[in-house]
């Protein structure tokens, strides 16, 4: 049984840098060692980011959302002094909303063939970071 948070760390994550990477190049002239720097990734990650040998599990671009928070971090992240909490908050928020909008279903299914996608409501989350209810329930606190 794959967690859908190692989907989302194995493909949507790498997938979401990928894009930000590529807009950190194209649009703002950044090297390599740069983009790298400022997404705390090393520079051979962003080289096979280019390449497209890394982050292609998934074609986000196609979400206008995703796409449009890819650029908006890129454009943080271009910044002479970038807010890397910020960027990291966005991120989080744009995996957030690719799990709750069911973006990984396919490739869960393709991932674990017999595990029944159609139906599934692991990625749905419940939990805000103002209200544990339902945690403290599940774990008897």
């Amino acid at each position: 049984m794959i967690s859908p948070y190692e989907i989302v760390a194995k493909s949507a994550l790498p997938a979401l840098r990928a894009m930000v990477a590529r807009r950190l190049q194209v649009t703002y002239h950044m090297t390599q060692q740069q983009v790298a720097k400022r997404l705390g990734v090393t520079q051979a990650s962003v080289s096979n980011y280019a390449r497209r040998t890394r982050g292609m599990m998934v074609n986000l671009e196609s979400d206008g959302t995703v796409a449009k928070a890819a650029d908006k971090i890129a454009q943080g992240l271009s910044s002479d002094a970038p807010d890397q909490r910020e960027a990291l908050k966005s991120m989080t928020e744009v995996l957030d909303y690719i799990r709750f909008n069911h973006m990984m279903c396919t490739l869960h299914g393709d991932l674990e063939p017999g595990f029944q996608v159609e139906g599934c409501s692991a990625c749905d989350g419940s939990l805000s970071g103002k209200d544990f209810d339902r945690l403290k329930v599940l774990v008897g606190s």
